[in-house]
């Protein structure tokens, strides 16, 4: 007996071959990948494949996966002897071997085998190679890995990509790894400094000392989570931490300058509802992130969909910027705001009577909720208007704030003309 300790791998029965000997062989599948085709039988541990008379591989039981019996087969051999020498045959018994439940175990093994086939019979069968893997390159075919080998790209999360962007792409799961592992050690220290400075807390003062000398930019998300969670918005009714570690929180934020730390403070420049903590947030905005700031502080402002006082909100947090003359015209526009809100309809039951009959038509609950319009005036968008345009007031006469600024431009383009 012949005896083999390496993996093996051959290909499913062969076609020619199905009328031989061979036809009531059955099939042995191999942990990992590999298949067998001979008679099988079994001697204590082993699983014994007979491949010819004088040709026998022993595998111990532990590397089958499974062994199809050659009835199983029998729709699969009944194909296989009709296909001969036709490409296309080979293609569509691969396609039939594909699909779910055609062929019993490992069916990759039977699919790849009468692929090959196709393109062996018929080199240029674009299918048949399209399902092996190739493409054609100036005129040529070559399989897709070499191709994309030889233009200096790998093969990196299901995708080729050029090595350059794989790198990038791995900076940036570190990056994320690292953020992550600031969540976790910030939350510890946060742990630590929420018992309060009391003597059975020894690590107070390490544990503020270590969250005051954060300079990683990657630290940045973690102290945003923790911001945000701290505030009397986050549902809690209150603050849930000191306003002195809410403080270090801001001052770290405004010392990160990443997209995330000014995220944050942008956010707590209108939502903040400790007003010295709002004001803080926008002083470091202020030095940093100014225009995105104002950018979506306007776009709050002049939005359809805000609510009257968050109109007044966006407005209060503009006043904390340099005064832009150019933009006074757009917060004109929101210097008096139309709102509409729904009145729910009265619980009050009501009898309908019917018609001819004269009779009781049924009962109904009342009307369909009410939509109320409402004009309000927005005096943060008022002051925000007199700051831009310091030397005029019409109030809240969005018409005579118009006409004045129109006729200013008017005035300057005179005596630009003039000039030249």
């Amino acid at each position: 007996m012949i005896r083999f300790h390496h993996q093996i791998l051959l290909l499913p029965l062969l076609a020619g071959s199905l009328a031989c000997a061979t036809v009531m062989a059955d099939s042995v599948e191999l942990t990992g990948s590999g298949q067998l085709t001979g008679k099988v039988a079994r001697k204590g541990e082993l699983v014994i494949v007979g491949i010819d008379d004088d040709i026998q591989v022993a595998f111990p039981g532990s590397r089958v996966s499974r062994v199809v019996q050659s009835q199983e087969l029998t729709k699969y051999k009944s194909l296989a002897k009709q296909v001969g020498d036709d490409a296309n045959a080979h293609y569509q018994l691969a396609r039939w071997c594909k699909a779910a439940g055609n062929v019993p175990g490992l069916s990759q093994y039977y699919t790849r085998f009468h692929m090959q086939r196709a393109v062996e019979l018929n080199p240029n069968h674009a299918e048949a190679r399209a399902s092996l893997g190739y493409t054609k390159d100036e005129g040529k075919w070559i399989l897709k890995t070499d191709l994309m080998r030889s233009r200096g790209m790998i093969f990196k999360g299901g995708r080729w990509v050029i090595p350059e962007a794989a790198s990038l792409e791995e900076s940036v799961d570190d990056s994320e790894k690292e953020a992550k592992l600031w969540i976790r050690e910030i939350a510890k220290l946060v742990k630590v400094v929420m018992k309060g400075n009391r003597p059975e807390n020894r690590r107070y003062d390490d544990a503020i000392t270590e969250l005051k000398s954060i300079n990683d930019p990657l630290a940045a998300i973690a102290i945003a989570q923790q911001f945000e969670n701290s505030s009397a918005l986050a549902g809690r009714g209150s603050e849930t931490q000191p306003p002195a570690l809410r403080r270090l929180w801001i001052t770290l934020l405004g010392k990160f300058k990443t997209n995330a730390s000014v995220r944050a403070l942008v956010k707590a420049g209108i939502d903040e509802p400790n007003p010295d903590l709002r004001d803080m947030a926008l002083d470091q905005l202020l030095q940093y992130g100014s225009g995105t700031a104002i950018a979506n502080y306007k776009r709050t402002l002049l939005s359809s969909k805000s609510s009257n006082d968050l109109i007044n909100r966006a407005a209060r947090a503009l006043l904390a910027f340099p005064a832009d003359r150019e933009l006074a015209m757009q917060y004109i526009n929101s210097l008096v705001t139309t709102h509409t809100r729904e009145i729910a309809p009265s619980g009050n039951m009501n009898a309908t009577f019917g018609g001819a009959g004269g009779g009781m038509g049924g009962m109904s609950s009342g009307s369909k909720p009410t939509k109320i319009s409402q004009q309000r005036n927005n005096p943060s968008v008022l002051s925000l208007v007199k700051k831009t345009v310091p030397e005029a007031d019409f109030g809240y006469d969005e018409v005579q704030w118009r006409n004045y600024l129109a006729n200013q431009k008017l005035s300057f383009s005179g005596d630009l003309r003039r000039d030249l």
